[in-house]
């Protein structure tokens, strides 16, 4: 936050700011793409790094906004742009831009997600937007959502989408209903900012002030 991007190659760090060409130092997002590209989300747009230079983006380029939360490239080689002016989809060297006025529940996106099926999950901070490529599915607290306010998002083994909200805990969507885990089910912390699933299917929910907890299907550590 304000420091660039550190690279660590398991000796030493090489520290890439403004002065090396990135387009600014307070980075959200990292991204590494098929290619081996590594793409970076500031607060004042994209830088793409190809191992050598970077190439910058912002909205003079097309990009939606410049603050950018998050990012995501999906099955077909689109990069996705989660900002604080709707989402970008780059390809061909070109953006297009999503907002409230194709459809998109709220211009705010914080995560992105593809799911086994293609679908394209929209977190924002006044719900989930579901993105087929031909129509939106919203999901808020009207719809069982545990809280409109959404930082991470993970499609677990089983298929099920794992929403983490700030205030509201952990929704789980097994593509039928929501069911919450909260303070009161044994959630740590109400606020979720990362989710992650290891290898043998723990879940783990990292928090806002109460550390980290894992979750082994049937109780909280």
């Amino acid at each position: 936050w304000g420091g660039g991007v550190s690279k660590f190659d398991g000796k030493s760090f090489t520290r890439y700011t403004q002065r090396q060409g990135l387009v600014n130092n307070y980075v959200s997002s990292l991204l590494q793409d098929k290619a081996g590209n590594i793409w970076i989300g500031t607060t004042g747009g994209i830088s793409k790094f190809d191992g050598r230079s970077f190439t910058n983006y912002s909205q003079n380029e097309g990009l939606a906004n410049n603050d950018v939360h998050c990012l995501l490239e999906d099955t077909s080689g689109n990069i996705w742009f989660g900002t604080s002016g709707g989402v970008s989809k780059f390809f061909n060297n070109a953006f297009t831009n999503i907002t409230e006025k194709e459809g998109l529940i709220n211009n705010n996106v914080f995560s992105l997600l593809e799911d086994r099926s293609g679908n394209l999950w929209l977190g924002t901070f006044n719900g989930v937007s579901k993105y087929d490529g031909r129509t939106y599915t919203q999901f808020t607290e009207k719809e069982g959502l545990g809280n409109n306010d959404i930082y991470t998002m993970l499609e677990d083994k089983s298929g099920n989408i794992w929403l983490g909200t700030a205030g509201g805990g952990v929704s789980k969507y097994n593509a039928t209903k929501f069911r919450h885990f909260t303070e009161q089910e044994g959630l740590i912390k109400n606020y979720i900012f990362s989710v992650a699933e290891d290898k043998t299917g723990n879940l783990w929910f990292g928090t806002w002030g109460g550390g980290v907890s894992k979750y082994d299907g049937q109780a909280f550590t």
